[in-house]
């Protein structure tokens, strides 16, 4: 019962659920740390796939060197010159920036002219340095590093690199440099590789410098609420700065379905079939399809899909400053969620209303609303919350709380169920509680054995002694004849002021044969009558002897039945009470009246006599019992066998 006491309280058991429930959540983020990030980023993508705009991407063009033009115009690699040639005809198109995504590490005697007409026409290429695994290959020069005294810790340090022949050393060069997620998926880019001590932009951010004439960045600390780790500065296209994480990555913006991006096959624009007006003012961004080329990552939308457009993505993203931000303080915000579904279940909890399905369904609940709102701040707003790490400690802190919840309701309903059974029949409590109240009559009819004990001469006791000693007597009286009475095998019906109801055969069992049912009879009342013996004799224990001066002595008188009698619950839903009636009930309350006046403290009416068998008893007559039309013939067990 002290258990139960401490599981009353509501906070004790929050407090109790958010402790356990921490315990458990740091054991499976500590275990799974790899499973919950890809979660994580696997909800992100289904973000992307759903919210994803189809609206025609005009501004950047891409120029897709696709498996039409290898068949058309050769294998690749292509010569420079007919390179050269592609960029000819994009710039007489109008396209104001070529960005191309490919790396020319084999020098060719072609590369100063096809250098010059990058340069011309605004181009940019592509270098890729080794992040992940141990390759240390090196191919090419690395070029165009940003004018930073040294490069900061925070961006990856590369161990190799396939840079461009050194015939391209003066044209712009952007590192597409991937990092590729457990899944195969792309979803970040680093903003700017280290490599000797030297800092080298990301493609996308060396096209925007081109393409606005931007010839210094610079890197800070963010600052705000809502602001990143870090955050790329200078660019006059993204006035806020570009995000970035702790680790110096850039999330990919996939705000736009890849079908949206205006593609043209690289032969059609060589043979001068570009749609009028189509690339004027457009940046160009070039790229292969091609399955030969071998530049396929797995993305949001496909497990297939072209490399290019990561960096479309990221083009479009500058131009429209929505690459997300994942604030440096997303843990603490993450961490009030938290702790406000923590608070929105335990209020929950207490309904008490099958607890159990109401604080799971509730989290359930929270949890959806948690992701989407984690969609719409990452739509709409361009902010990365976490969600899968609240998530889960709801879910967890929902099941310790409901299973905290059950056990107080369990420890509360037998809690309850003893005080209703110390009131009631065991079997009569049993049942109550397993039922809903009513208003309806609920009792039959059974063949019963009945004990009516009360101790005479009790209520002038109760007059001249102190109010304590009284009750002491009482309480010693019930709590014997309880006892005495469950060892026979019977049950209290009730107290009656200074009287005992004791009844055997009340509680039911399945219908039987008539011989059978004869049997219990006779067991019955074999057992009340041992009760009746053994009772009377605890009394000459407990009961005061001798007598205060001037009282007579206490004495209890014993009335015992069997026969048919009403047994259930009567009265409103609201207040009902149990109790058996009938003229067995009523014979063996008289019967013990009659104790006094026979001088036999034990008497027997003929219903159990019969029962019983009559050796064992002794006559007294024929009576006409106080309240009742027919003469009952009573018997007595003889006092000399009671003592």
């Amino acid at each position: 019962m002290r258990l139960a006491a401490k599981f009353d309280s509501p906070l004790k058991i929050a407090f109790g659920a958010a402790i356990l429930s921490l315990f458990f959540w740091l054991v499976l983020v500590a275990s799974f740390s790899g499973a919950i990030r890809l979660a994580e980023e696997l909800s992100g993508d289904w973000v992307w796939r759903v919210g994803a705009s189809t609206t025609p991407e005009r501004r950047i063009v891409i120029v897709d060197i696709d498996e039409g033009s290898l068949r058309q115009l050769g294998p690749w690699p292509w010569s420079r010159s007919r390179l050269a040639e592609l960029s000819d005809q994009l710039a007489a198109h109008g396209a104001a920036l070529q960005v191309f995504d490919i790396v020319f590490p084999a020098a060719s005697r072609d590369d100063a002219a096809f250098a010059a007409r990058l340069k011309k026409n605004n181009g940019v290429l592509s270098q890729v340095f080794a992040l992940q695994g141990d390759t240390e290959a090196r191919s090419g020069e690395p070029a165009s590093f940003l004018p930073w005294l040294a490069c900061p810790a925070i961006f990856p340090e590369a161990r190799g690199y396939i840079a461009n022949a050194p015939g391209f050393g003066e044209v712009p060069v952007g590192h597409i440099t991937p990092l590729v997620s457990r899944d195969g998926a792309v979803r970040h880019q680093p903003a700017v590789v280290c490599h000797d001590g030297k800092a080298y932009p990301a493609l996308f951010l060396s096209a925007l410098m081109l393409g606005t004439g931007t010839a210094q960045i610079s890197l800070a600390a963010g600052s705000g609420a809502l602001a990143s780790a870090w955050e790329l500065n200078g660019l006059p296209l993204h006035r806020n700065g570009v995000p970035l994480d702790e680790r110096g990555n850039v999330r990919v913006p996939w705000h736009v379905q890849p079908e949206a991006f205006v593609a043209l096959s690289a032969q059609d624009v060589l043979a001068g079939k570009v749609p009028s007006g189509l690339l004027q003012n457009s940046w160009v961004l070039v790229g292969s399809t091609a399955l030969g080329l071998n530049d396929r990552i797995a993305t949001p939308f496909s497990g297939i899909g072209a490399g290019m457009l990561v960096h479309a993505e990221l083009l479009r993203g500058l131009l429209d400053e929505d690459i997300p931000s994942a604030p440096m303080y997303a843990d603490a915000y993450a961490g009030l969620a938290t702790l406000a579904g923590v608070v929105v279940l335990t209020l929950l909890a207490r309904l008490r209303r099958k607890p159990v399905f109401i604080i799971l369904g509730s989290a359930l609940c929270l949890i959806a609303l948690l992701y989407l709102a984690k969609a719409l701040l990452l739509l709409k707003a361009g902010l990365w919350f976490e969600w899968v790490g609240p998530a889960l400690y709801w879910v967890l802190f929902a099941m310790v709380l409901s299973l905290l919840e059950h056990a107080r309701s369990r420890l509360e309903r037998d809690r309850i169920y003893a005080h209703l059974s110390s009131y009631l029949p065991g079997p009569v409590a049993a049942a109550l509680a397993s039922s809903d109240p009513s208003d309806a009559i609920d009792a039959s009819r059974k063949n019963v054995s009945v004990l009516f004990a009360d101790i005479r001469n009790f209520s002038a006791y109760c007059e001249s002694r102190p109010p304590e000693e009284a009750t002491a007597v009482l309480h010693a009286f019930f709590s014997m004849a309880t006892q005495v009475v469950e060892k026979h095998g019977g049950m209290i019906e009730s107290f009656q002021g200074d009287a005992v109801l004791a009844v055997w055969g009340a509680g039911g069992r399945a219908a039987g044969s008539a011989r059978d049912e004869a049997q219990d009879v006779g067991e019955n009342a074999e057992r009340a009558l041992d009760a009746a013996i053994e009772m009377f004799k605890e009394s000459r224990l407990i009961l005061p002897a001798p007598p205060p001066e001037g009282l007579e002595a206490l004495e209890l008188g014993i009335g015992l039945e069997t026969g048919g009698a009403t047994v259930g619950s009567f009265g409103l839903a609201r207040r009902r009470t149990h109790l058996a009636m009938g003229r067995t009930i009523t014979t063996a309350a008289r019967l013990e009246q009659m104790t006094a006046e026979l001088a036999h403290p034990i008497l027997v009416g003929e219903g159990m006599a019969a029962s019983l068998g009559k050796p064992r008893l002794e006559s007294q007559g024929v009576f006409l019992l106080e309240g009742m039309k027919t003469p009952c013939h009573i018997y007595a067990y003889p006092l000399r066998h009671c003592v």
